[in-house]
């Protein structure tokens, strides 16, 4: 038999997206605000944007409690959509867009590893219910 993939959380992804955005909408004003622009810094600001990108991530799938691959390919494209609007504003132009996936696709990666780091649970087997009731049994007796 083969198994059902579940459908995608559809709200948790469009709650991801606006944290990631948010997040990083919020550390771009400060950045700016400390003085740190892509002109003064070109060297440690993508450096920043890339590390505050992760975190958001980090964060978003944190707190939307979701880490399949799907979900995070799909919050990465919404976050690609969403930053379309720089090209509809003229900020940035239609390649540049397209580009902007690479570091979109490498910010995704990094949040998700973060949050790996960052959450570590210890690994339980299927046995632990198992060995738990065994050393309280112990301990009790």
């Amino acid at each position: 038999m083969i198994p059902q993939h579940e459908p995608l959380p559809w709200r948790a992804i469009v709650r991801g997206v606006t944290i990631v955005s948010g997040l990083t909408f919020l550390a771009g004003l400060l950045l700016a605000a400390l003085g740190i622009t892509p002109k003064i810094d070109p060297g440690l600001y993508p450096l920043l944007a890339l590390l505050v990108g992760g975190i958001s991530v980090a964060v978003a799938l944190r707190m939307t409690d979701t880490t399949r691959p799907a979900c995070l390919i799909a919050m990465g494209i919404g976050i690609w959509l969403l930053s379309g609007t720089a090209v509809l504003v003229g900020v940035q132009s239609l390649a540049g867009w397209f580009q902007s996936s690479i570091s979109i696709a490498a910010t995704m990666l990094l949040g998700r590893l973060l949050l790996g780091t960052l959450n570590e649970l210890p690994v339980q087997s299927s046995y632990a219910p198992i060995v738990r009731s065994m050393t309280q049994t112990r301990r009790n007796g």
